[in-house]
């Protein structure tokens, strides 16, 4: 065995050694950045889409009351969080049929739909952020600074899914828009 590297294998030469060992650290690289990745992802999807799934959590709640067992609560907690997109991409369908008029009433439900998806989640994080500091350094530069980039980088990313100026739509989600645009023409 030899002394500077005490894993390995006998009889094993020190350029198969090597491979081994980078072989080995690649591998639990890899699933260290698969793992980070998966973790950034499921933040994403709790940023954008969990207030829409706690406000329908809510709703099944005051429908069903607090005592009903956990299936109910949560099937119509999806039922009302499939609502809730559908009364979204129903306004965007009638952003788009605006557009298409070329009516400037347009602005009003996009500042709706902006403020709703867009500046309440990015509130969210900004405020997740903050919450990160310490109490007594909340009214830092590098506090606010931070708090503020993550608020505008975030809503910019969230817009930049939702896409309300185009005409784009989940198929699950389309007669909801096709609805919107038949009001709006």
């Amino acid at each position: 065995m030899n002394r500077n590297n005490p894993d390995a294998d006998p009889g094993e030469s020190e350029d198969e050694y090597i491979a081994w060992k980078k072989e080995e650290s690649d591998s639990a690289t890899g699933l260290m950045f698969v793992v980070v990745e998966g973790f950034i992802f499921v933040l994403k999807i709790a940023a954008i889409f969990g207030m829409f799934f706690y406000s329908g959590f809510l709703l099944s709640q005051k429908f069903w009351g607090e005592e009903t067992d956990k299936f109910k609560i949560c099937g119509l907690s999806l039922l009302f969080t499939y609502l809730i997109f559908c009364i979204i991409y129903f306004i965007k369908g009638t952003i788009i049929g605006l557009q298409a008029k070329n009516r400037q009433l347009w602005i009003l439900p996009w500042v709706i739909c902006v403020l709703i998806c867009c500046i309440i989640p990015a509130l969210i994080v900004k405020s997740f952020v903050a919450g990160m500091f310490n109490l007594t350094e909340r009214q830092s530069i590098l506090c606010i600074g931070l708090s503020w980039g993550a608020f505008i980088l975030f809503s910019l990313y969230v817009y930049g899914i939702y896409q309300f100026k185009t005409p784009t739509v989940p198929k699950i989600l389309h007669w909801s828009y096709a609805l919107g645009l038949k009001v709006s023409l």
